[in-house]
């Protein structure tokens, strides 16, 4: 009878004890199911992707000489498969539609940075590396690439594909849309097509008057956006259209928004604000397929792929700027006097400039064309050749360039830059893991070109700029005035006809030259300040 009850005794014991575990796992598992869904729980959105940033994820790069954290440059969807693009890891990653899961890798080759990435219907990856001019086609495997470094394709804007073939749009007064092709003889990139307009992955053409709130698309579908929802400073990018129904992404003092357009009625039919918090700003960062909407959200600790699940309506979106204040009201518009300490006064070698001056020498470093030599090229002039890194574009020796590279600390004059390299100098130096400038290398860093473009003798710091120059709303820029963070400086020229920012600027990420080039609104409001230059007398 004892005997009956120890056991009966160890088996109520061992009940208790398993139903305690199970009760115990079972409430850890909802918390962090419960954390997980927080977490990827967007307002208006479904969350097809969520990649962690990390080895086995996607990783960003905070260059020293661009303003951004850069990484997941672009997507794609298709089908059933989302196509991320992990820079960093050099390698596009493809995930599943329906369930999230990673399908599969494919690798890039090591020497290329892309700045846009496409998939056509028959599932063909078209990455464009606009710092070298290459097209990369990835079809089942195969690997083809075919470049041109003579093209000059500036100021980029944007990469897709058609059915008429890959493309690149580039920014001004007027968009312009290149279709580019392979010359199979010469294994060379080509422009096969110039048209006006900007051309989109449904075929579509679209046209943008931002200064007017106008746009249209395919020439009949003329509209002006309601005044509730935009201004003369507002940003747009046509993102597709389903029968009468056309999708754009609008940038105004609120935000990004998504906004389905009905054209025959010409009414807003929904609107859809992408969340805050990004990390990086891809340009394109929307697309339309199969009748959804999908965004790109690289945040900090992950990068996600979300789907429109709803809409707000109007009056839901009329209500939510009523409690927002405008982001333009909150910058700092202030006007004082720029005060020089003794440490910077020297930097200074001409009391005034003009700001048609200041354009004519950005647009002398961007299209300055020089020789490269071996010596140039292989670096054996640096002090310190573990502290020397060659700009990507510059490929090989006994040839011409265009453009004169970024270097690590560098401010020459064209006039210097020009001697150094017959000197024997190294052309430029990528390599920012050190404090101060290389000797033995030639070229300009972000802040040195904006020092030289401004007239100054010696070069300012981003710091210096953000220090001694009066910050001014974005809509006071003039050509000339500086765009500055702590990490990356360049020069405004204007807006092009969509309301993005076009720019001249000394970078790295992929390009490691002077370029002109467009930024979106979202991209240079939410990550830099505007600044006027001190010295122009206009």
């Amino acid at each position: 009878m004892k005997n009956h009850k120890k056991i009966l005794a160890f088996l109520i014991t061992l009940t208790l004890m398993i139903v305690s575990i199970f009760y115990f796992s079972t409430h850890k598992t909802a918390a962090i199911s419960a954390s997980a869904i927080q977490k990827t729980n967007f307002l208006n959105f479904k969350t097809i992707v969520n990649i962690p940033v990390s080895k086995d994820g996607i990783e960003y790069t905070g260059m020293v000489g661009y303003g951004s954290h850069e990484g997941p440059n672009a997507f794609d969807v298709k089908g059933d498969k989302v196509y991320v693009l992990d820079n960093v890891h050099h390698r596009v990653l493809i995930y599943s539609k329906r369930d999230g899961n990673l399908i599969e890798k494919i690798n890039i080759p090591d020497e290329q940075w892309i700045h846009g990435m496409a998939v056509d219907k028959e599932g063909k990856i078209y990455l464009f590396n606009a710092g070298t001019n290459t097209l990369i086609v990835i079809n089942n495997g195969t690997v083809d690439i075919s470049t041109n470094q003579e093209l000059r394709l500036e100021p980029f804007y944007k990469f897709e594909v058609n059915d008429k073939g890959p493309f690149v749009v580039l920014s001004g007064d007027k968009m312009t849309t290149f279709f580019l092709a392979k010359d199979i003889n010469k294994n060379k990139l080509y422009v096969a097509e110039e048209r006006e307009g900007i051309f989109s992955s449904d075929g579509s053409v679209s046209e943008v008057k931002a200064s007017a709130c106008k746009a249209s698309v395919d020439v009949n579908d003329a509209f002006e956006f309601p005044r509730w929802l935009v201004n003369e400073d507002c940003a747009y990018d046509y993102i597709g259209k389903r029968g009468f129904i056309q999708f754009w992404k609008i940038t105004n003092d609120y935000g990004e928004w998504i906004v389905k357009l009905n054209s025959k009625t010409q009414n807003i039919e929904g609107l859809v604000k992408i969340p805050d918090g990004k990390y990086y700003f891809p340009v394109r960062d929307a697309v339309l397929e199969d009748g959804d909407i999908f965004v790109l959200l690289p945040c900090e600790k992950n990068v996600y792929v979300l789907k429109v699940d709803s809409w707000m309506t109007s009056a839901q979106y009329m209500k939510y700027t009523e409690s927002v204040e405008s982001k333009v009201n909150l910058i700092d518009s202030k006007n004082g006097t720029i005060q020089f300490t003794e440490e910077t006064k020297y930097t200074v070698s001409a009391s005034s400039i003009t700001r048609d001056q200041i354009m004519s020498t950005a647009f002398q470093y961007n299209n300055y064309k020089w020789y490269c030599s071996k010596q140039n090229y292989d670096g054996s002039k640096a002090a310190n050749p573990n502290l020397w890194r060659r700009p990507c574009f510059i490929t090989s020796y006994n040839t011409y360039y265009y453009q004169v590279p970024y270097c690590w600390g560098g401010g020459h004059f064209l006039s210097e830059f020009e001697q150094k390299i017959k000197d024997g100098y190294a052309a430029g130096n990528v390599y920012t893991n050190t404090s101060s400038y290389l000797d033995g290398t030639t070229g300009v860093d972000c802040a040195g070109f904006v020092s030289k473009c401004w007239g100054m003798s010696g070069r300012w710091s981003t710091y210096d700029i953000m220090k001694y120059c009066s910050k001014i709303s974005f809509i006071a820029l003039q050509k000339g005035d500086a765009l500055c963070n702590s990490g990356h400086a360049m020069l405004f020229y204007q807006k092009d006809a969509s309301g993005n920012y076009i720019v001249y600027e000394s970078t790295t990420g992929g390009y490691d030259r002077v370029i002109h080039r467009a930024r979106s609104k979202s991209d240079v409001e939410g990550s830099y300040g505007a600044y006027k230059c001190p010295f122009v007398t206009n």
